[in-house]
């Protein structure tokens, strides 16, 4: 983080000798030492020396002799102007002198040289404003030389803009205003957080975000779509693909927008399709091995031949398992421990009598359960070994097939 003390840009005044002034001045003289030979008479002349006014009784008519005798000298870089005099008859001269002030902001100061006759002036010179600045000097204070001003109401912020972050020592106004004193300048897109019209205060972290745009044509892959056909000469759990599938292509053109270079958005402008997809065609078997059908090839989303993935558990006709030990199922079907194995469920999401495989055995619906059995894919199996049979067998993840939807 690179770190400055001000960032109030002060425009310096520029140094010069008014060679204008020189010349006019030897005109002047030749001129009234002609006219005003031989008939010279006393009169008044007022000499504003930057902002503070005397006044001389002079027979003189020479501006620099007047200057003599009023004992004032002026400074290479000083400005005469004689504009509202007039020899032999008064007026003013107007001295401007070129006066360092040094004005301190934070721990920094910075020197500059004004042409200014009091504080407020000066400031207006080197660009500050004198409504959001306080200083400790008053507005109309004289202009000395090499005299110190401090600004008091100085707050610190973080200016990140550009790929740099600096710290600056500022006074109050907006957050456009430490902006433009740093220089920073907005595209008509760009922007800030927080807003431009946002008060400084101490601490605050300003951010500028340039937004650029960018257009660009890319080529895209339109994945193809499936199509699935039920075929009862084939068993359920077998497929086969009847047309295959094949991607097509699309043009696109998007308009990117970019902030401080990432890309934040895209918006499609257009797109054409090149190469149409291919829809595969798949047919799955509804052939119930061993299990007589019952015509029914739907039951809500589901139909014969899919496949869901599923959750088990196993239970027994104990009443910690069922809330009863009588072995009666949901469906009137009667189970005991130590039968040989039914390969029943119970599940609330399918019809009783429905025949499922799952993970390549089939199980008939022939009871119900709790609240969790609703949930699709969620079975619980019949376990005829036991209670600590169904321990044993555990919980785990397996895949559903649809055999048969009821009796």
């Amino acid at each position: 983080m690179n770190s400055e003390s001000t960032v109030v840009r002060l425009k310096r005044s520029v140094r010069y000798i008014p060679a204008t002034v020189i010349v006019l001045l030897c005109i002047l003289s030749l001129f009234t030492s002609s006219v005003f030979a031989g008939n010279s008479k006393e009169y008044n002349v007022i000499i504003n020396d930057n902002g503070k006014e005397i006044t001389i009784t002079t027979e003189e008519t020479e501006p620099l002799e007047i200057l003599n005798e009023a004992n004032l000298t002026i400074g290479s870089s000083d400005r005469l102007s004689i504009a509202g005099f007039n020899a032999g008859e008064g007026g003013t001269i107007v001295i401007d002198r070129l006066n360092t002030i040094n004005i301190k902001i934070g721990d920094e100061i910075k020197n500059f040289d004004v042409y200014a006759d009091t504080v407020g002036e000066a400031f207006e010179e080197l660009g500050i404003s004198t409504e959001k600045c306080i200083t400790d000097y008053d507005a109309a204070a004289p202009v000395e030389n090499g005299m110190v001003i401090t600004i008091i109401n100085i707050k610190t912020i973080t200016i990140n803009a550009d790929g740099s972050s600096v710290t600056k020592t500022v006074f109050d106004g907006t957050v456009e205003d430490a902006l433009a004193l740093e220089g920073i300048t907005l595209g008509s897109d760009d922007y800030t957080e927080p807003a431009l019209d946002t008060e400084i205060e101490d601490g605050m972290e300003i951010s500028v975000f340039r937004v650029t745009f960018e257009t660009v044509e890319e080529t895209e892959t339109i994945n193809y779509s499936t199509e699935t056909k039920t075929d009862d000469s084939l068993e359920i759990g077998t497929s086969e693909i009847e047309v295959q599938g094949e991607n097509g292509e699309k043009n696109v053109t998007y308009k990117i927008t970019y902030v401080n270079g990432e890309e934040a958005s895209r918006e499609t402008v257009s797109e054409t399709v090149t190469k149409e997809a291919v829809t595969e065609v798949k047919v799955v078997g509804t052939k119930a091995a061993d299990v007589t059908p019952n015509g029914v090839t739907s039951y809500g989303s589901y139909t014969l031949g899919q496949s869901i993935s599923g959750k088990y558990t196993h239970y027994c006709m104990c009443a910690k398992c069922c809330g009863k030990s009588n072995g009666i199922t949901a469906s009137g079907r009667r189970v005991y421990t130590g039968m040989p194995d039914p390969y029943y469920i119970a599940c609330n999401w399918l019809p009783m009598g429905s025949v499922i495989s799952v993970n390549g055995v089939n199980y008939t619906v022939v009871d119900r359960g709790g609240g969790g059995l609703s949930s699709s894919g969620r079975i619980d199996i019949f376990t005829p070994g036991g209670h600590q049979a169904a321990l044993n067998a555990g919980t785990g993840k397996c895949t559903i097939t649809f055999v048969r939807f009821g009796w």
